[in-house]
Formats: structure tokens, C-alpha cells, sequence
């Protein structure tokens, strides 16, 4: 599996704050399964800013100290940025990007995506970059109405969902919105969003999960096989269920949507 989503650098946001329990989380996050691991530090203008040097000084201690404890474990660079006018220059400027690729994990307000959200994403597009919003299920305005998020993908942004929420650490409304937008096919990645606090073994349990209610095949795809493509940079589907209208007689009722599962 891979994670494309925590704040293990210790020190530098509300995630780890040290060493010792960075390598406590990135050591039972191997025994479990993942085998690549982004850091990704909350970019915040304002609030959470720091040097690209200082977050690659950190990133590098971690590293050093992953190998020689021997686990075995890739992990690569991230930052989970928050979306605000004029954040295109830093993100450029500072690299703010999943490893070496154009993709892009951002965030923003959890009561509700406000008006401006996809003016300050856009310009990413503009770029020919590749925006994630993090935690998708999260945000009030999509637990409200889901369907924001399919709105949001029609406009070229990839949905990434918590692990910790499909598992019920975020209350039941939060729940509800992951497993809604997982079987909708309104998103692309499962994330551990683990800051240090999070249950390691959550991530496997949302695997297994998704395994059991929709099937395997989804689980790996948004665990593996799409995160596996941020690496080389590769194109994502933005849409990968398709909805199939059966034919009716006129006297028979309309029967139930079926979804098919399918890569594009």
C-alpha cells in the first residue's frame, strides 16, 4: 500500500513533534503493509510556514534514521497546502509538490469549502498542475451534499479520503460521507492523514473494509494502483465508475442504477 498523506516530519506542523514518535508510527505503518510513505507537512501562509531547506533538513533526518534502524519503507517528500489566493507562487517557488510530480495535495476550510476555493485552485490548473483535496469527507459543505465533490471532480480535482473516517474515528456523518463518496467513484486515494496520533493499523482496517462493501479491486485501486502512478507522474482518471441505464419496457418499473467498475 501507499500513503500519500501524513504529517511525520517531526516538529515542523501539528504532527509528530519528535523523532522517537515518528519512527514509532513509520515503523508499524511498514509491519502493516504500506511500503511508500509522503511526508506531507501542512503548508499554511501565515501559519505554517518554513523554508523548503528547513522541511528537506528534517525529511533527511528522518530518512537517515528509517535506514538505520533497517525498515524498509520508501518515503518520499509532500505538503498538504492550504488554498489561498496567490499560494501558486509558493507551491512553484518552494516546490510544494507529492515527491517530483505535478501532483498537488491541498486543503481548505473544514466548515464548508468557501465561494473562492476553486478561484485559488484554478491557477494550479492554469500551471499544469494536478490538485488533491485532502480529506474530502471532511468538509461540511460535501458531508451536506456529496455530490459537491463529483462537481469538483467534473473540474479536474482528485478527492482523497481518510482512512481514520471510513473506520468511524471522525463520527458517523464522517462515515457516512467516505463510503459515499468511495461508492460513487467520487474518489481517488485513501490516505492515513496520520499526524502522529492516528492508529497505524487504521489504514489496514479501511482496506479491509473497503474490500468486504464494494470489493477488492476498488481498495487496491485506491491504495495502490492510483497513488503507485503519482510517482512517475502518470495520469489518473478523474472519473472511473460508469452508470449503466438499463432498457425498460414501458409497463415495467424502473429497476435499481447498476455500477460497473472499470479503468479508464
Amino acid at each position: 500500500m501507499i500513503d500519500i498523506h501524513t504529517h511525520l516530519v517531526p516538529g515542523l506542523d501539528d504532527g509528530s513533534p519528535d523523532l522517537k514518535t515518528t519512527m514509532e508510527h513509520l515503523s508499524r505503518a511498514a509491519k502493516v503493509g504500506v511500503k511508500r510513505i509522503y511526508l506531507t507537512s501542512h503548508y499554511f501562509k501565515g501559519h505554517y510556514e518554513y523554508s523548503r531547506e528547513d522541511y528537506d533538513r528534517r525529511f533527511k533526518e528522518v530518512e537517515a534514521e528509517l535506514a538505520k534502524a533497517g525498515v524498509k519503507l520508501e518515503l518520499r517528500p509532500g505538503f498538504e497546502v492550504f488554498a489561498q489566493a496567490g499560494i501558486i507562487e509558493d507551491i512553484i517557488a518552494k516546490s510544494l509538490y507529492l515527491g517530483d510530480s505535478k501532483y498537488v495535495l491541498v486543503e481548505s476550510e473544514l466548515n464548508g469549502l468557501p465561494p473562492d476555493f476553486y478561484t485559488c485552485v484554478y491557477p494550479l490548473l492554469r500551471a499544469g498542475l494536478k490538485p488533491i483535496l485532502a480529506h474530502a469527507e471532511r468538509y461540511v459543505s460535501i458531508m451536506q451534499k456529496p455530490s459537491e465533490a463529483r462537481s469538483l471532480i467534473d473540474r479536474n480535482i482528485y478527492m482523497q479520503v481518510n482512512a481514520s473516517s471510513l473506520v468511524g474515528l471522525y463520527g458517523d456523518k464522517v462515515k457516512t460521507t467516505a463510503k459515499t463518496l468511495i461508492e460513487n467513484g467520487w474518489a481517488h486515494f485513501v490516505g492515513s492523514d496520520n499526524h502522529g496520533r492516528t492508529p497505524v493499523e487504521s489504514y489496514l482496517d479501511a482496506h479491509t473494509l473497503i474490500s468486504s462493501k464494494v470489493d477488492q479491486k476498488t481498495a487496491d485501486m485506491l491504495m495502490k494502483d492510483f497513488p503507485s502512478r503519482i510517482e512517475s507522474n502518470l495520469q489518473i482518471p478523474y472519473r472511473y465508475v460508469e452508470v449503466i441505464r438499463p432498457r425498460h419496457h414501458r409497463r415495467k418499473r424502473r429497476s435499481w442504477l447498476k455500477k460497473l467498475l472499470r479503468y479508464l
